[in-house]
């Protein structure tokens, strides 16, 4: 009789044991169930209010949301700073857009939770090897779930109202051609000041990389010569939407709300210059709810998500998305058209880079000498006192970096990338920046004003 109850015990055990355990598992990953409040996830961005709502709003009226029982979700915008505190707070789920490297060194450090979700790894394992990233583990810590790229506007009723052709990329600018609307008070470029755009700042910075610090700078000026000096990238954009310029930086985004001006311009990936920006989500390490965390980012990446990204955002998505037109016209673009823009490096020179665009290219007084100038030589080419070849060699002349006082030391310093950056992190004073910037615009000055005398100015 013992050995009978013995054995009865041991079968109830075992079967306990055993609805427990599929218990566990079927609510490791449970659909919500009528009744229940639902999941709050929160969500470090970089996306602005607005776009947290739309996402947040498409999100929610998903069946990926409803199935996974997530009810709410609550954005946080923080400095990159504070990321590695937060994914340890245990008061996260996980991280949305942002710098590549940032999350990448974010995994490195341990601060993001491997994704182990198998319909999410599923699609992962159907991307480009470059969309997503492992630390110390096998599994995915990070996935792109955007793309976006940075181009230009290009009005092309502009160009033929003009007689000229079209530019295919920042560097076309370059011929002498692209200074005669100067003569009819109108500038073919509207370009932003790269203070106070982001946009602006990355084509500086590709620009200087594509073709090296001493070229790059020499066809910036040029473009300076040829553009409009405004405040913000949606200046810069209205001009090129409504024909009053030919060309203008833009993030994709702001292209493709130019085109439907319907105006004449259209977004272009500059030949060989497009840059291109990966926006990307990931899994707090310490995440209280990092299943539907991953949920979440499955929504992103499947037809539904991406399809609602690039009608929100204008991303390009990393998985083939049929019947958007302009989606299907960039992914050709982009094509053959991107180069390996550095942004490490930006950040190295980033100050000194921007105080001197504005002190030699942007300030208005001498943003006015260099419009004189560039007046002259659309003069002389109009008379055939100078041939095109002639005029592009004095253009080219004018942008060679400045040589100017150093206002740290005093010392007459030619501005080299060294030179950037070693005083780069010193212009965080603001009287050391001053001092920079009225250095760098007394030597452009000096310059210009001597090359518009020889020109008969």
């Amino acid at each position: 009789m013992a050995a009978g109850r013995s054995g009865w015990l041991t079968l109830i055990i075992g079967l306990v044991v055993l609805v427990v355990a599929g218990l566990m598992a079927f609510t490791v990953f449970k659909p919500a169930q009528g009744g229940e409040k639902g999941v709050t996830l929160v969500i470090v961005t970089r996306l602005y209010p607005e776009e947290q709502k739309a996402l947040k709003k498409a999100f929610l009226n998903s069946s990926i949301a409803k199935k996974y029982g997530i009810s709410d979700i609550e954005f946080l915008k923080e400095d990159f700073a504070k990321w590695p505190q937060l994914a340890e707070s245990g008061r996260v789920d996980g991280f949305l857009i942002g710098e590549k490297y940032i999350y990448q060194e974010l995994c490195r450090k341990g601060h993001l939770a491997e994704m182990r979700f198998k319909p999410l790894l599923d699609i992962i394992k159907g991307l480009d090897k470059d969309y997503y990233g492992s630390g110390p583990g096998s599994n995915p810590c990070w996935v792109v779930i955007g793309q976006a790229v940075y181009g230009f506007i290009v009005n092309r009723k502009f160009f033929q109202d003009n007689g000229l052709p079209e530019p295919e990329n920042w560097r076309s600018l370059g011929a002498p051609a692209y200074l005669r609307p100067l003569l009819r008070g109108e500038e073919t470029v509207s370009f932003p000041r790269p203070a106070k755009s982001g946009t602006a700042r990355t084509v500086v910075h590709g620009l200087l990389q594509k073709y090296g610090w001493d070229t790059g700078w020499r066809l910036l000026t040029i473009i300076g010569i040829e553009a409009s000096i405004v405040d913000s990238s949606e200046k810069a954009r209205d001009d090129a939407a409504m024909g009053a310029v030919g060309v203008a930086p833009a993030y994709i985004g702001y292209g493709i709300e130019a085109e439907r001006a319907g105006r004449g311009a259209v977004f272009r990936v500059p030949k060989g210059e497009g840059i291109l920006y990966m926006s990307l989500a990931a899994v707090a390490s310490k995440a209280p709810h990092p299943e539907e965390m991953q949920a979440f980012i499955y929504w992103l990446l499947s037809d539904e998500g991406q399809r609602t990204l690039a009608e929100l955002f204008y991303y390009i998505p990393v998985r083939k998305v049929e019947g958007i037109e302009w989606v299907e016209r960039i992914y050709g673009q982009i094509k053959g058209n991107i180069f390996p823009y550095d942004r490490d490096f930006a950040e190295e020179v980033d100050r000194a880079v921007t105080t001197y665009f504005e002190a030699a290219i942007a300030d208005p007084d001498v943003n006015g000498l260099l419009h004189s100038i560039g007046r002259k030589v659309a003069e002389k080419l109009e008379r055939g006192e100078l041939n095109a070849t002639e005029a592009a060699r004095l253009l080219y002349s004018l942008g060679a970096p400045l040589t100017i006082r150093d206002p740290v030391t005093g010392a007459e310093k030619e501005f080299t990338v060294e030179y950037a950056k070693s005083i780069n992190g010193m212009l965080s004073d603001d009287r050391v920046r001053a001092e920079f910037y009225n250095a760098v615009k007394e030597a452009a000055l000096e310059r210009y004003k001597s090359v518009l005398d020889s020109l008969g100015g």
